[in-house]
């Protein structure tokens, strides 16, 4: 999975919580890992996990410790 830089995020999905540069890419990714009626309810249940530090919110731990990891360590 490509780096992200913070500013050049343009679009975050709602299902995963992955940053995307643009609207056309953030389409295409839930086009091919969100198509199914079964992941997006579930991800719909998921509670929401807010980063202390930026308060971008993430459907998962993994994803916050992720975030952490690549956005918020020299």
């Amino acid at each position: 999975m490509p780096y992200v830089e913070y500013d050049e995020v343009e679009a975050i999905c709602s299902d995963c919580g992955r940053a995307f540069r643009s609207e056309e890419a953030l389409r295409e990714h839930q086009a091919e890992a969100h198509s199914g009626k079964e992941t997006a309810d579930r991800a719909a249940r998921a509670p929401m996990v807010k980063c202390s530090l930026c308060h971008q919110k993430f459907r998962s731990a993994v994803a916050l410790r992720e975030h952490n990891a690549r956005a918020h360590t020299s």
